[in-house]
């Protein structure tokens, strides 16, 4: 894992602590990081230095910079991630584009995102506790397995069909039955059996549910 990724990581885990209303100390970060106390100070030297964080009330906490520096992170993990085909593909799709510097204006000219959906899915990652690398979408769920919903990715249109399914940030989902061959999902939400095909399902993104 290369320094900046342990950065952003570190980042991710004290905006979800921020979310939770718990104090994000040097222990608890390293421990969920996986790492030595000595190498979580190390990041949190850099992330001061950049001002990323602040200290206040014996704890850490995002500056304005870091809540920034957090957004842009989980906008290029969802682009480039899912947007772009993995592989060869998707490597070359992204180099063409080179780097993104006005990203509400390339959602709008090269993905076709309007203002309506790209403003809920800014609230959405916004608002999403835990890593964006912990996201995966509905059609990556295995048959038997749930998930909570934590936003849609596409025009509003599908966005707002969606929601009219019961399928909004926060409600949990149940994999029924999942087709071979790329055929349909069936899913339990609020209590109501839905099929949908591999292209909506591959729209939607969650978060495995947690299992007692």
């Amino acid at each position: 894992m290369s320094v900046d990724s342990q950065l952003s990581e570190f980042l991710e885990l004290i905006r979800t602590s921020e979310a939770r209303n718990r104090p994000a100390r040097l222990d608890d970060l390293a421990s969920q990081l996986g790492c030595s106390k000595d190498a979580a100070q190390e990041l949190l030297k850099t992330a001061l230095k950049e001002d990323l964080v602040e200290y206040a009330r014996d704890a850490f906490r995002l500056t304005s910079r870091g809540h920034e520096e957090v957004h842009r992170h989980r906008e290029q993990y969802i682009h480039d991630k899912y947007v772009h085909k993995q592989g060869l593909a998707g490597r070359l799709t992204r180099l063409i584009e080179g780097g993104v510097q006005d990203w509400h204006n390339h959602w709008h000219r090269r993905h076709g995102l309007d203002e309506n959906s790209l403003r809920g899915l800014y609230a959405n990652i916004q608002d999403l506790e835990g890593r964006v690398e912990e996201s995966v979408t509905l059609a990556g769920l295995s048959q038997g397995e749930k998930g909570v919903v934590i936003f849609a990715l596409g025009g509003h249109g599908i966005v707002r069909r969606l929601a009219e399914m019961g399928l909004t940030p926060g409600t949990e989902v149940t994999v029924l039955r999942s087709a071979p061959f790329h055929g349909p999902i069936e899913i339990s939400v609020r209590g109501v059996s839905l099929a949908l095909g591999r292209g909506v399902a591959s729209k939607i993104f969650v978060k495995r549910a947690e299992v007692n």
